[in-house]
């Protein structure tokens, strides 16, 4: 979510148009607006400024269930809040007051110190001689967006600690760090540091404000502070929730009671369920009388007498379906065929003898020759078929037919055309019908009912019958297989063992279908039985447990009422956080949209559209231009850096500046112009704050000097690496010179001069002589021409010609001429005529010229 800001803030607007809205009574409004509990945590956090505690969410939660009706009103009645508005306060400032004792950092060299000044700092240096190191210490402490990793001397053999210790005050208590190069060290993360690499950042990127006002703070507290008590509403349902299972527990499934036990809940009827419960003296005998008429009908004596007459059923069965088969064998048709297939097979082997026996056969007509008989009219059958038969030729060799071998097939087709041998196949066909009937009958279950009761002393009284059937069933079946005669009685041996097995089975059978329905009498009974128990039991648990029911009920009701009471506190916690969205636009996204546009009216930043944007309940700030571009896409690298600078120092000021501000070559890029407009601002900054500037720009640092030339709030260090990378040495500026500097030298060296004699006074002159030529320079460069010229600038300012007073310039330059070159005679720097060189400048005469050039400066200033 974005919003184009269309509010200033009040830095923006006339101070008595301001209307300072205090968020706290934004909070307070709210809250004497709703239920007492929820102003009962907004009181809290008002009063401490801090999270709300657990003893204040625990006796909120009970006020919640008091105000609710939940539990009986006993805690007093919260009243409405009243606060007066006021503007969060700021914390203690902090101020450094030295750097030293660093070790283990950018091969630093040990034993340099920086005091830096309560205004302005300034660390000059060339680059590679050891700023970046300094800084980085500063970046660390902070925590600053763009810190990086600090390595130590990379050239060392071992590496050191990285340590420093800091002297600094915090209000105006002086207290003292030991460094050992942690990040983000209270309370040196409120310094706010700007270097090259903060250009994109606070350029292009979404940026989170560094600064969050402690009114805010509030509000994460109060939505704390309400989603904890909603956690003990969770809680409580959670709570009232359990023990439905343990209650479950003592009913049977299958009663009428124990869906009802089961579906346990807030919309019970309680009266229809207490109208099924059972609380008679007497219940525990009712109880065990239906136990035992339930055990009676459990134990199933019909089902084993069931098994043993099916088991009876199944071989009697068995055998009246032997005698069955038995008794109907033809006996004497399976005699007769055994008799003729026997007078067969020898008329059989007659004839064929005869037959053959002129034949010339190599060997005995036996079954092999037969089946070579059998397979040559085969082939022959199928040569016809196929209309490829040649009767006057061998079927095998294909040779001609002599009358021999045509003889001799003409007995092979009369052997084949036997009427004997077809009496021979009917017969054969016969008696294997009859032998199929005779092994074909089944005898397993009376096998295995013989093999278990022939050594019983209590034998069934069918034993006897079914012993025999099974005995003639052997007998005949061994018969058959043997192919031997089968006896002729066995109709009359089994005609009175059929008769008795048939009407055993009907017996059996009749016993069987009574003792069944019997059966599934009981089963039914049973059943029933069961059933009646089961729900007296449930009934008599209903009544014995009818306590814990109600409460159980009860509970759910609670539990469905709490669950309806809460659904209204995330719409309370939206509340809270849209009235702290309200709240952060005022104290932050207006105020700092306003700081914004005055650090670009002072640094001549282009104009482009801010918006703020909100993502994961975070304030955050954006730079586009023309709707949709980012600035780095647009802007040149100059422009980027003042953007960039006007987007820092309104960050920096959005909270009050409380501690250093820190620029670490804060005008690479920048052209004189802005190079000058940066100075500007920065001196004006340090006009109320502790500001530290690292720059290796000398014009940059001449002009910061130049600014603070009359306030003083000024301290200049040089950083070289002479001895060692970052040796810092104070200084007064680089070579860079000022009229009042170098009158006070002037001064300075004419009052040394006045307290010497011979060689020591004539040399102290010749200085003096030096500076004042120096003077007439920075006269004629800064007063006379209005820095029109000026030595480290590029350009020559044209703007600052009608600034010079032309009217004075033809009675003031013969004058500073004239000083000018009498100055020259005396000082080193100039070769001197061999007549002129014995001529010593005196005293007087340095007094007398130095009195005249500043007669020559009142004059230029219209004095």
């Amino acid at each position: 979510m974005s919003d184009d800001l269309t509010i200033r803030s009040e830095e923006a607007v006339e101070p008595e148009t301001t209307e300072f809205l205090d968020p706290r009574a934004r909070l307070v409004d709210w809250a004497n607006a709703n239920d007492e509990w929820s102003r009962l945590l907004v009181s809290e956090v008002i009063t401490t400024g801090r999270p709300v505690s657990a003893s204040t969410i625990d006796k909120a939660y009970q006020l919640f269930r008091q105000e609710k009706a939940l539990d009986k009103r006993e805690l007093p009645a919260v009243e409405k809040i009243d606060i007066v508005a006021r503007q969060d306060e700021s914390a203690p400032p902090l101020t450094l007051t030295r750097l030293s004792e660093v070790h283990g950092v950018n091969a630093l060299v040990s034993g340099a110190e920086i005091e830096p000044h309560e205004g302005l700092t300034i660390l000059y240096g060339e680059n590679g001689t050891g700023k970046t190191g300094y800084s980085r210490i500063f970046k660390a402490l902070a925590n600053s967006r763009t810190a990086d990793l600090i390595l130590g001397n990379i050239e060392a053999e071992a590496s050191e600690d990285q340590t420093a210790k800091l002297d600094f005050k915090l209000g105006d208590d002086p207290q003292v760090l030991t460094w050992a190069g942690d990040r983000g060290v209270s309370p040196f993360t409120r310094m706010s540091i700007f270097d090259s690499p903060a250009v994109t950042t606070h350029v292009d990127d979404d940026l989170d404000y560094v600064y969050t006002p402690a009114s805010l703070a509030l509000f994460n507290h109060v939505t704390a502070a309400i989603q904890a008590v909603a956690a003990q509403i969770d809680f409580s349902v959670g709570a009232l929730d359990t023990g439905s299972s343990s209650l479950l527990a003592r009913f049977q499934r299958g009663s009428t009671i124990y869906p009802l036990i089961e579906t346990l809940g807030a919309s019970t009827d309680l009266a229809d369920l207490k109208a099924k419960a059972i609380t008679d003296d007497d219940v525990d005998a009712k109880l065990d009388g239906l136990a035992q008429a339930v055990g009676a009908l459990r134990a199933n004596t019909i089902g084993t007498q069931i098994t043993a007459l099916k088991a009876e059923q199944r071989v009697l069965s068995q055998a009246a379906a032997a005698a069955e088969v038995l008794v109907n064998f033809d006996a004497t048709a399976y005699n007769k065929a055994l008799a003729r297939r026997a007078q067969l097979r020898s008329d059989y082997d007659t004839f064929r003898s005869e037959l053959f026996a002129a034949a010339d056969l190599p060997a005995e007509p036996d079954d092999t020759w037969s089946r070579f008989i059998e397979s040559g009219e085969t082939y022959r059958q199928h040569l016809v078929e196929l209309e490829a038969h040649d009767s006057d030729r061998c079927l095998y060799c294909r040779q001609p037919l002599l009358d021999p071998a045509r003889d001799l097939l003409s007995r092979y087709s009369s052997y084949l055309e036997d009427k004997i041998s077809a009496d021979l196949r009917s017969t054969e066909a016969v008696l294997a019908e009859l032998k199929r009937q005779a092994t074909a009958v089944q005898s397993n279950e009376i096998v295995a009912f013989l093999n278990e009761n022939r050594d019983n002393d209590d034998q069934p009284s069918y034993f006897a019958w079914v012993e025999t059937i099974e005995g003639a069933r052997s007998a005949l079946a061994t018969a058959a297989v043997s192919a031997v005669p089968a006896s002729l009685t066995l109709s009359e041996l089994l005609s009175k063992p059929k008769t008795d097995v048939d009407g055993a089975v009907l017996t059996v059978g009749s016993s069987l279908a009574t003792l069944e329905e019997q059966q599934q009498n009981r089963t039914q009974a049973l059943a029933d039985k069961q059933a009646e128990y089961l729900e007296y039991k449930d009934a008599v648990e209903l009544g014995k447990s009818w306590t814990l029911i109600e409460t159980q009920v009860k509970n759910a009701k609670e539990a469905d009422r709490l669950k309806t009471l809460k659904r209204p506190l995330p719409q309370l916690g939206r509340a809270v956080t849209a009235l702290a969205k309200t709240a952060s636009d005022q104290l932050i996204n207006q105020s700092f949209d306003a700081l914004f546009l005055e650090e670009c009216d002072a640094l001549r930043a282009p104009v482009l559209k801010l918006q703020f944007v909100g993502r994961e309940g975070k304030a955050q700030r954006r730079k586009v231009m023309s709707g949709r571009h980012k600035p780095s896409k647009v802007l040149s690298e100059g422009e980027q850096k003042v953007l960039a600078l006007a987007d820092f120092l309104a960050e920096a000021r959005l909270a009050g500046i409380t501690a250093p501000v820190i620029f670490d070559d804060p005008v690479s890029s920048l052209d004189h112009r802005r190079i000058n407009e940066v100075a500007q601002r920065i001196a004006q900054l340090a006009d109320d704050n502790q500001v530290i500037v690292f720059t290796h720009d000398i014009m940059f640092a001449t002009t910061l000097l130049g600014l603070f030339e009359k306030s003083k709030r000024c301290a200049y260090f040089q950083i070289t690496d002479e001895d060692g990378k970052g040796k810092v040495t104070r200084a007064t500026g680089p070579r860079w010179d000022t009229l009042n500097g170098i009158k006070g030298k002037i001064n300075g060296t004419i009052q040394a001069a006045q307290q010497q004699e011979g060689e020591a006074r004539d040399a102290l002159v010749r200085v003096g002589y030096g500076w004042l030529r120096s003077w007439c320079e920075v006269f004629t460069e800064t007063e006379l021409l209005q820095g029109v010229t000026q030595r480290y600038q590029p350009n020559v300012g044209m703007t600052r010609l009608p600034n010079i007073n032309t009217t004075k310039l033809g009675e003031i330059i013969p004058k500073v001429t004239s000083v000018f070159e009498e100055a020259c005679r005396y000082i080193d720097a100039h070769s001197q005529p061999l007549v002129s060189l014995g001529v010593s400048p005196t005293l007087a005469g340095l007094k007398q010229h130095w009195t005249e050039l500043q007669e020559l400066k009142k004059t230029n200033d219209g004095k």
